[in-house]
């Protein structure tokens, strides 16, 4: 039997407007998102299921580029890269919308002795540095985890 240990959400924007966030610099991975999962009382085979999204849009950006997004599991002070993901940002002088929709699973979760397990998503975009690219993260901006064990 499948026992839901806890779910969180991280939303940086519903989509209605431009986060009052920082944006993009070339190549630089920027905070998304961070949730912190508390594991009380855990059965064997712990696993996340996960997923998010995340709009961008760029003015200016003459060849394409990619937005990409990292998803970092902190468990007891040690941090694992368990996703990685990234989508092509079509070159456009005018504006060059994208939006990156993930979805991912993380088996064999290490038991945390400190009762929680922290999942970090960082997004980079990354284009010809050549080019002043004005970038905006509009949104809709949001992260889902949710945490299981077997009983």
């Amino acid at each position: 039997m499948v026992k839901t240990l806890d779910a969180r959400t991280s939303q940086g924007s519903n989509g209605t407007g431009e986060l009052n966030l920082d944006n993009f610099i070339n190549g630089i991975p920027l905070l998304m998102a961070q949730v912190g999962l508390q594991v009380k009382n855990p059965g064997p085979w712990l696993r996340t299921f996960f997923s998010g999204t995340i709009n961008l849009t760029a003015y200016n950006l003459p060849s394409q580029g990619s937005l990409g997004i990292e998803v970092y599991r902190e468990s007891d002070g040690i941090q694992a890269l368990v996703y990685f993901s990234y989508v092509i940002v079509r070159g456009n002088r005018l504006v060059s919308p994208c939006t990156l929709t993930f979805n991912g699973s993380d088996y064999n979760v290490p038991a945390p002795s400190s009762g929680q397990v922290t999942y970090t998503v960082y997004s980079v975009f990354t284009y010809n540095p050549q080019y002043s690219i004005t970038n905006f993260r509009i949104g809709p901006e949001s992260f889902n985890a949710t945490i299981y064990s077997d009983d």
